[in-house]
């Protein structure tokens, strides 16, 4: 049982799908370094690899338990819903609290009308049994079948003092860029969600107009720290998704002052009130273009920076809110 203050000793198992080795799921697993290296917290991280089978869901599930055991959690933290926040929630003798990022609770087409709605389903029965609950943004409560009151909006956070700009012509030398082409960068990650498909048409619509731009295709190949560099030295961000949560790359994307082209997606319009120069639009490649087109001949970067609002993105801020929700439910169990 915790003590008074709630966060003595405080045993936390941090449930993550993928594999260590991977780059994806970079903000949880930046979450969980953050919460981990916080006084008075005893941290472990267990990766869910075997969501593809049957066979390796049972194996998992015996995993998961040993892991609780093993760190004697007193709170289990699952990052992602379908089938990781469901095993979490059914095979966890201890609280779960389930972070919800976006396409586990959004539509996705992309990945078949059978295999979306399985997994929005697993979402929500894990949101049932779920002892806390988090979602990303406001928008992606809103899609909880169930218990939306007791829900709590806290989105991923940016380390405000990592993610810091450098000069723009400095970042370009460090990676080896020239002048031109003009870079847009497109964070993709092999989500179809994301939709590559339009990104590209949009990329073909300049070039064809005469604007020397290439897309730079961000697959989750770049790491956290090398991170800022490539935002300061690519001249605009691109986001043409399906469905979002609450992207952590446009918050990236301000705090280093790069101009940010997106359909109105997400909590993006939250994000992006006031930041210049930069654009929401509808989806459509001829719009998008001509909106990326403004960007890159103003040539400014954006006042982003200035427009980031730390309760709602510096990562301490959030972590410690996250932290709060995970100490409040050891708390209610012990």
């Amino acid at each position: 049982m915790l003590p008074a203050d709630g966060l003595s000793d405080l045993r936390i198992l941090v449930v993550i799908p993928g594999r260590p080795e991977d780059h994806s799921m970079v903000f949880s697993r930046r979450q969980a370094a953050a919460l981990a290296a916080m006084p008075k917290v005893s941290l472990a991280t267990w990766f869910f690899t075997g969501r593809a089978s049957l066979g390796g869901i049972l194996r998992g599930c015996r995993a998961l338990r040993k892991a609780i055991a093993d760190h004697r959690a007193q709170v289990v933290h699952v990052h992602y819903g379908t089938i990781t926040a469901l095993l979490g929630v059914l095979c966890s003798p201890v609280p779960v609290v389930v972070t919800f990022h976006g396409s586990d609770l959004n539509r996705t087409p992309g990945d078949g009308l059978l295999r979306d709605f399985i997994g929005r389903l697993f979402s929500q029965l894990a949101a049932l049994g779920a002892s806390g609950i988090i979602c990303v943004s406001e928008g992606l409560r809103d899609r909880l079948w169930w218990r939306r009151d007791r829900a709590q909006v806290i989105p991923m956070g940016v380390d405000l003092e990592r993610c810091v700009p450098v000069p723009h012509h400095e970042a370009r030398q460090q990676l080896g860029w020239p002048d031109r082409p003009w870079r847009i960068l497109f964070n993709h990650r092999d989500a179809p969600v994301k939709r590559l498909d339009i990104a590209r048409q949009v990329e073909a619509r300049l070039q064809a107009d005469g604007v020397d731009a290439r897309l730079e295709v961000l697959r989750g190949e770049v790491s956290s720290e090398r991170m800022p560099l490539v935002l300061s030295a690519a001249d605009a961000l691109l986001l043409c998704s399906d469905q979002e949560g609450s992207p952590t790359m446009v918050k990236e994307a301000m705090a280093c002052g790069l101009p940010v082209v997106t359909n109105d997606v997400g909590d993006v319009r939250m994000r992006l009130a006031g930041v210049m120069p930069g654009a929401i639009v509808d989806r459509e490649p001829a719009r998008m273009a001509q909106a990326l087109r403004e960007v890159l001949l103003d040539g400014r970067r954006s006042n982003g920076r200035d427009r980031v609002v730390p309760n709602m993105a510096d990562a301490r801020t959030l972590d410690e809110r996250t932290l709060e929700v995970l100490c409040h439910h050891a708390r209610t169990h012990g």
